[in-house]
């Protein structure tokens, strides 16, 4: 089999090592992996019909990893009949927090969360809160604003994308991601700073341990498993009020904790799955 794994330009050189990972164990399960950019990507409709070419040449893999965001080219691909992982509407969803809080809105409990445009004067709720462009990850664009100079500024930071907002919970600088692979909880990890920022990301500094989820979580994991048809993401909870509550789900997710922290490969888990779901 000939597949695609899909990046920005921008994010190839910090994943590098993660994508000879993917070539090695592709050829010891029979699948050629060809690194794609998306901007080597030509895309559309010509004659009344889809096209697709990289780098100016047709060419059609027999599926696609998706790793980065983008709702469109996933929903392309399928349309063109090649699977893709994860789906396109995982991707759609996923990546668009506002969506994503709608989609789940009453499944699981969640922080409030107001969405708003780049020109909003005024926060929904009082201060602290927190601001997160709506196609954010990696706990990239993503601010604590204590008053309303810094909300504006945080606003401007995330244009042109919108943002959610939320009020800041009371246990900062710790979260819980839970890998899923195939519908199915893969592990469950805690993150937390080092360094006393509020974000707990891995790509902001933080660190991480394994983490063994209650019961309530595990019922609230389950719930949103059944709204969707996940091949590997990671579903995020902060931690509030003694509890966990739902915050995000990771579509291309990132595995530097579970290498660091754990004996799982999940690449070898994630691919045993795709070739299982072909």
């Amino acid at each position: 089999m000939k597949a695609w794994l899909v990046y920005e330009k921008n994010n190839i050189k910090r994943n590098y090592r993660f994508i000879a990972h993917w070539i090695k164990l592709g050829k010891l399960s029979g699948v050629e992996f060809k690194l794609v950019l998306k901007e080597q990507l030509i895309y559309g409709v010509q004659n009344d019909d889809l096209f697709l070419k990289v780098n100016g040449v047709d060419l059609r893999p027999d599926f696609a990893v998706m790793r980065l965001n983008a709702p469109l080219l996933s929903e392309f691909l399928e349309k063109m009949g090649i699977p893709v992982f994860n789906n396109a509407r995982v991707a759609r969803i996923c990546n668009d927090k506002r969506l994503t809080h709608m989609e789940l809105k009453g499944v699981v409990p969640m922080m409030d969360t107001a969405f708003v445009d780049s020109f909003s004067k005024k926060a929904p709720f009082p201060y602290p809160v927190v601001v997160k462009a709506s196609n954010s990850c990696g706990g990239r664009k993503v601010f604590l604003c204590n008053n309303e100079i810094e909300y504006i500024s945080s606003l401007n930071e995330c244009y042109p994308d919108t943002a959610v907002v939320q009020p800041l919970s009371d246990t900062v600088g710790k979260d819980v991601r839970v890998y899923i692979i195939g519908n199915k909880i893969l592990k469950s990890m805690m993150r937390y700073s080092t360094d006393g920022d509020f974000r707990s990301n891995i790509g902001q500094g933080g660190s991480a341990m394994p983490y063994d989820l209650d019961s309530e979580t595990k019922k609230h994991v389950m719930k949103i498993l059944s709204r969707f048809d996940f091949d590997f993401v990671g579903v995020d909870f902060i931690c509030h009020k003694g509890r966990l509550l739902f915050n995000e789900i990771e579509d291309a997710v990132g595995t530097r904790m579970l290498y660091a922290h754990t004996n799982i490969d999940p690449v070898k888990c994630y691919l045993e799955h795709i070739i299982k779901s072909l």
